[in-house]
């Protein structure tokens, strides 16, 4: 077997293997801003909100990416005569449990980002209360 042959299973395990990677960028970010919280608390300083300013474009990020490599493995596939069009169109509708979580958890730290970034300095002050 060419070690090029594109095969279903390694379209899979590509998606696979991409989704793992995206998905420890993304539990990254989250645990960068606990340290930031952590380091907010210790020093007094404002490194919290700073931390959603990472967050969200890496929440953004990550989910393009990730959308973007779905469509180049189903357009692929689809050239490799392993998909038909029906079949591609079911997987945009419904993908892979896997795939869904991360791309869920990608909206989740943009979203969180975005909140942190912008009332991050408040929260410090409200729970020293």
């Amino acid at each position: 077997m060419n070690p090029k042959q594109i095969t279903p299973q390694s379209l899979l395990v590509e998606l696979d293997r991409s989704c793992f990677l995206v998905g420890v960028i993304l539990v990254s970010s989250w645990f960068f801003a606990a340290f930031s919280y952590f380091l907010s608390r210790r020093t007094g300083t404002d490194w919290f909100s700073r931390s959603g300013s990472v967050m969200c474009p890496v929440g953004a990020a990550s989910t393009f990416r990730l959308a973007g490599f779905l469509q180049q493995k189903l357009a692929t596939a689809l050239k490799q005569g392993f998909a038909s069009v029906e079949r591609e169109i079911e997987l945009i509708l419904d993908p892979p449990h896997r795939y869904q979580l991360v791309l869920y958890v990608g909206y989740a730290t943009g979203i969180v980002g975005t909140v942190i970034w912008g009332y991050g300095d408040m929260l410090p002050r409200l729970l020293a209360k």
